[in-house]
């Protein structure tokens, strides 16, 4: 079973209002695995952004909604306002993905290379408990 969750829709026709912003401009699809403990601040102001559970678990966290995400669930965010994935809803940012794709401790140390996992594989952990498919 697919479960959708829609965050950041806002007035009568809010599947409208998500898909009638966002292009298709420098667009770019991940596998991302991770092992406990985690948490991603995504700061990157994207327009939309597609997040599928595989495996595991997370919690999505927005300045309107904080959402538990389980296998099989997929999440559009629409953006530009910054959203938090983690293993637990309360963890504070240990990453920020910042625009451009630029990833940094909270302290700014570049972690861009040391989370890659391979090929189109970014994460703490090439075995993590929790991976997702993400397209932005």
């Amino acid at each position: 079973m697919i479960t959708f969750v829609m965050v950041y829709c806002e007035g009568v026709d809010a599947l409208t209002h998500l898909l009638s912003g966002p292009h298709a401009q420098r667009a770019f699809a991940l596998r991302v695995v991770m092992d406990q403990p985690w948490s991603i601040d995504v700061q990157d102001r994207a327009p939309l952004t597609l997040i599928a559970i595989l495996s595991g678990e997370a919690s999505l966290v927005t300045e309107r909604a904080q959402v538990s995400l389980k296998p099989g669930d997929i999440a559009i965010v629409r953006g530009p306002e910054p959203y938090r994935l983690a293993d637990d809803p309360e963890r504070e940012g240990l990453i920020v993905i910042h625009p451009g794709q630029v990833c940094t401790t909270q302290g700014g140390e570049h972690v861009s290379f040391s989370m890659a996992q391979g090929v189109r594989t970014w994460g703490n952990s090439p075995t993590g408990t929790t991976t997702m498919l993400i397209g932005t």
